[in-house]
């Protein structure tokens, strides 16, 4: 099947070496061939307590209480 969208080429580099990477890119395929864009996820707040909760540690059961105290709105 044909491509229906434009290709697209995830880089997750050192920070040290992305302009190195970014201008190989252009160089390949010219300038105006090329973007660059971002992303932002977001996470619902209960979503965020219990992935803290987790980082931190903290047993699931008790966690997992604080976050159903947040409500849906």
């Amino acid at each position: 099947p044909e491509r229906t969208a434009m290709p697209d080429i995830d880089i997750d580099i050192q920070d040290e070496r992305r302009n190195e990477v970014i201008s190989y890119v252009r160089e390949k395929y010219g300038k105006e061939n090329v973007a660059q864009i971002i992303t932002f996820g977001t996470m619902a707040a209960r979503a965020a307590v219990r992935d803290v909760g987790r980082v931190l540690g903290i047993p699931y059961s008790k966690v997992d209480h604080i976050a159903k105290l947040i409500p849906f709105n």
